[in-house]
């Protein structure tokens, strides 16, 4: 062999081999930061429509937002009653608005449009034991394009 067909051969190797990396590629899912304090955790929704401006009934099961929220897999911020929360997400989660959910309780009327929103942690009652439930949701406030959940719990 030619050290000009080797070279050859090597270069189509590179270049396919390439072409199967990118291929395997997927796009990444916006993330949402949660922080008070020194405390912060940073996730991928859990849900994201890439194509809709909606998730539709097959996108997301909701088995999966509950496994998310009761299990190991949810995100964890401590924080003391009376402290700051923040919340920063991505800049396509703000072009489409989002809302922030407490509990059973939504903290803001309209969609938030900015990168970040900050909250004062409830300071007249405990955080329960198994922690209060945080979640963000990308909406225009019909259907949600993207889900984020994340557990506050009581900092020590």
């Amino acid at each position: 062999m030619t050290p000009q067909f080797r070279k050859g051969a090597a270069l189509l190797s590179l270049t396919v081999s390439a072409l199967l990396l990118l291929s395997g590629c997927t796009k990444p899912l916006p993330n949402a930061t949660v922080f008070s304090g020194s405390n912060s955790q940073n996730r991928q929704a859990t849900c994201w429509a890439f194509e809709t401006e909606e998730l539709g009934t097959g996108d997301c099961a909701q088995d999966l937002i509950a496994q998310a929220a009761t299990g190991d897999a949810v995100s964890v911020v401590s924080v003391f009653p009376g402290d700051t929360v923040g919340i920063s997400v991505d800049p396509v989660v703000a072009e489409t608005g989002w809302f922030v959910v407490l509990g059973d309780k939504r903290l803001n009327e309209n969609p938030i449009t900015s990168l970040y929103y900050r909250f004062t942690f409830p300071d007249t009652r405990e955080i329960p034991a198994e922690g209060e439930l945080l979640q963000i949701y990308a909406s225009t406030g019909v259907g949600a394009r993207g889900i984020w959940i994340f557990k506050l719990d009581q900092a020590s």
